[in-house]
């Protein structure tokens, strides 16, 4: 019996004072208000709301008279009918920060399509029960059309992991982590859910997948470029002299965008920051997991690799013209993009530091430059 009742009610208490813990530290950070965030803060809102109905739904069940028998009948109903909104709300976040455009958005109505299927059935429920329906006892029984409801919702969740992964290679890995604990962990609740009658867990897993989402969706550390999500200088000098402490040998390569200001300056800042998102994206896929890629600043690049030979290190370069010319990164004038590199070797019979390294680099970066466009590396050098 304590068993049971700790499912029925402890569970979703919890559920409910984490989410109301993590809506007030999103509040007290006092973030920029933007459209990531606020579809985020209104998750969490739904979440909470469905969280108290559906302990009211459970509240009424079984109880005697008419009063109580209307009351479990109303709040059931509300309850089946705005269940499918937290995946609209969830669809409509993820779809923006794949695409950055709220007008996508609401061109597709917030997606907000399996709502308005449970809201036909539901109104169809009022005078036949299709849905849900609560005997003499006043006790609640699925009907077979609740499956409709079951099936909208996770079709949408599961698009928001479809798209998530087509569209893997233009956006954050992060996105797709984020969307696929947003299915997973309510699939879990709403199947023990749907097998045992009266375990309340779709509700408390979707708590616990909006906490994990955030995570990996709207937090990001300090180790990390807030536009590229590509770590920082600050994190390459720490791995860098991690790797110097330990005698470990590594390459360092140095990237620099060609004529990077004058793209900002004809097609504007967030054309060139577009660049920047979609030119650490390509690096991302280019090295492997042994490489640090970082935004070293403005429109330079830094990667700390294990590579140690220098035809695999051209070859990189080589391979990164290659994915800049990939269509499926749909974003304007990154096909066209050129580019400076030069590279630096530490080896363990030297003792240079991360900064004499990065200046090598910077050196044959520069001279790759002067190649590229036909000038002397520096104003300093005439």
């Amino acid at each position: 019996m304590e068993l049971e009742q700790f499912l029925h009610f402890d569970i979703v208490i919890y559920a409910e004072i984490l989410l109301i813990i993590m809506l007030g530290i999103i509040y007290l950070q006092k973030d920029v208000k933007t459209f990531s965030i606020n579809m985020f803060k209104l998750i969490i809102k739904t979440n909470l709301i469905m969280i108290v109905l559906e302990l009211l739904s459970w509240s009424f069940e079984g109880v005697d008279g008419n009063v109580a028998w209307y009351l479990n009948y109303g709040f059931n109903s509300i309850v089946v009918l705005f269940t499918p909104v937290i995946a609209c709300f969830w669809a409509s976040y993820i779809d923006y920060k794949i695409f950055n455009s709220i007008e996508r958005v609401k061109t597709r109505h917030y997606y907000l399509y399996p709502f308005y299927i449970g809201a036909i059935l539901s109104i169809i429920n009022l005078f036949h029960p299709v849905l849900f329906s609560i005997n003499a006892d006043n006790v609640y029984s699925r009907e077979p059309f609740i499956w409709v409801n079951v099936i909208t919702m996770y079709s949408l969740l599961i698009y928001t992991v479809i798209i998530a992964f087509k569209n893997r290679k233009v956006v954050n890995k992060n996105v797709f982590l984020g969307v696929s604990v947003f299915l997973f962990l309510p699939a879990i609740g709403s199947i023990f859910q749907m097998i045992y009658l009266g375990v309340l867990l779709i509700w408390p897993m979707f708590a616990l997948a909006v906490v994990v989402a955030y995570i990996f969706l709207e937090t990001v550390g300090n180790s990390r470029d807030y536009l590229t999500n590509l770590f920082t200088r600050a994190k390459t000098n720490e791995y860098a002299n991690n790797l110097i402490a330990h005698q470990v040998k590594f390459s360092v390569i140095m990237i620099d965008l060609d004529d990077f200001k004058d793209l900002n300056d004809t097609y504007g800042h967030i054309a060139g920051d577009n660049v920047l998102r979609g030119f650490g994206i390509i690096l991302m896929n280019v090295f492997n997991t042994d490489s640090l890629v970082s935004r070293f600043g403005g429109d330079e690049f830094i990667i700390i690799t294990g590579e140690n030979d220098e035809r695999n290190l051209l070859a990189f370069k080589q391979e990164i013209y290659q994915e800049l010319k990939n269509p499926i990164y749909l974003i304007e004038h990154l096909k066209d993009l050129k580019f400076s590199y030069g590279y630096s070797f530490f080896k363990t019979d030297e003792n240079k530091t991360i900064d004499e390294l990065v200046v090598e680099a910077d050196n044959l970066m520069y001279e790759d430059k002067a190649t590229n466009k036909n000038y002397k590396r520096r104003k300093s050098d005439w």
